[in-house]
C-alpha cells in the first residue's frame, strides 16, 4: 500500500472510531424514543462493519473480538442483538467478495 493510501485508511480508521464513539452517546441518550435508538443501534453495527473493512484492507486484519466485545460491552443490553445481527450479516458478505 503506497504512503497517500495508507494515510487516507488511517484518517478513514480515526473518523470511523470518532463515529463510534458519538453513536455510543446517542444510544445512552435519554432524551430518544426506542426506535430512533434502535435505528442508532443499525448505525453502529454499520460503523463496526465498516472500521473492520476498512483494517482488512490496511492489512491488520479484521476487527479482533477483544475489540468487538469493548465496543459491545459499551452498547446497552437491549440493543446489542440488533448490533450483533447485522454486523454479523454485513462481516459475511465480505466472504463473497
Amino acid at each position: 500500500m503506497d504512503e497517500k493510501k495508507e494515510k487516507d485508511v488511517a484518517e478513514l480508521m480515526v473518523r470511523a472510531w470518532n463515529l463510534v464513539d458519538y453513536v455510543e452517546g446517542r444510544l445512552l441518550d435519554s432524551s430518544l424514543d426506542e426506535n430512533e435508538k434502535i435505528r442508532w443501534a443499525g448505525v453502529l453495527a454499520t460503523v463496526m462493519g465498516t472500521l473492520s473493512k476498512l483494517m482488512w484492507s490496511a492489512g491488520m486484519g479484521k476487527m479482533d473480538k477483544e475489540s468487538l466485545a469493548k465496543l459491545f460491552a459499551k452498547i446497552p443490553k437491549k440493543y446489542r442483538k440488533v448490533v450483533f445481527r447485522r454486523l454479523r450479516w454485513s462481516l459475511a458478505e465480505e466472504d463473497f467478495r
